[in-house]
């Protein structure tokens, strides 16, 4: 059986649809079927042998990365991360929630079952990146662990080369399916228009606070307060 757990976005989220999309970045992003492929065997070899697929879930030689695919699992009883991105591991998953304040970690763990696999949407970076964009996961309860992989979806961004107006048009009529004229549609599009600054503001932040805990410096602390001012190296 096949639970789906639509985490809802506010208005403000279809900026991840404002995103650059084009054959070449399609052709090296993992689709639905394929995220569900990689899910299945990822499944498999948790249930053979749990702290050996852990273990390779995050070694680039592997087996289970694919282009931009990748699985991350969680404890069902701490919430930890137990694979997955390096600035998600150790953390409880109960915590994470995307630049809109969706908490689909939390979805996640609370949804999560044995037997199915819920679908969760949010926003998220792409691997090498730090602009979140339209990410849809599978995620899978193995025992006492819960695994999943998801895949950034293209076909929710605009065309590459597009005006803002025009990208801004796309996500409330194609994403949201709003009819133009009307005064539903007149309010995505203010929304988006007013949040824009805000957004990026926010994502530069949070781009410069992972940067600089990666260099190893410790929120809260003079070093880390004067990486946030200059950026981390030299």
């Amino acid at each position: 059986m096949k639970m789906e757990v639509k985490a809802l976005l506010p208005v403000v989220a279809l900026i991840g649809a404002l995103g650059v999309s084009s054959a070449g970045s399609a052709q090296q992003s993992g689709t639905a079927d394929d995220a569900k492929t990689l899910l299945a065997r990822a499944a498999t070899a948790v249930k053979a042998d749990k702290a050996g697929a852990l273990a390779k879930f995050d070694d680039p030689n592997g087996g289970f990365k694919d282009r931009d695919l990748y699985v991350f699992c969680f404890d069902r009883g701490s919430g930890a991360v137990l694979a997955g991105p390096p600035t998600a591991r150790g953390r409880d998953v109960r915590t994470i929630k995307d630049p809109t304040g969706t908490p689909f970690g939390q979805v996640m763990f609370a949804n999560v079952r044995d037997g199915g696999v819920i679908t969760v949407d949010y926003l998220f970076p792409k691997p090498g990146s730090t602009v979140p964009v339209a990410k849809e996961s599978f995620v899978e309860g193995l025992g006492d662990v819960a695994c999943g992989v998801g895949y950034y979806n293209i076909s929710a961004q605009a065309p590459a080369g597009a005006s803002r107006k025009a990208r801004e048009h796309h996500a409330c009529t194609v994403v949201m399916g709003l009819d133009q004229p009307g005064a539903l549609y007149d309010t995505c599009v203010r929304s988006l228009d007013h949040s824009l600054s805000d957004l990026d503001q926010a994502w530069q932040t949070s781009a410069k606070q992972n940067a600089c805990a990666q260099a190893g410096l410790q929120p809260g602390t003079p070093s880390f307060a004067g990486c946030m001012e200059t950026g981390p190296g030299f």
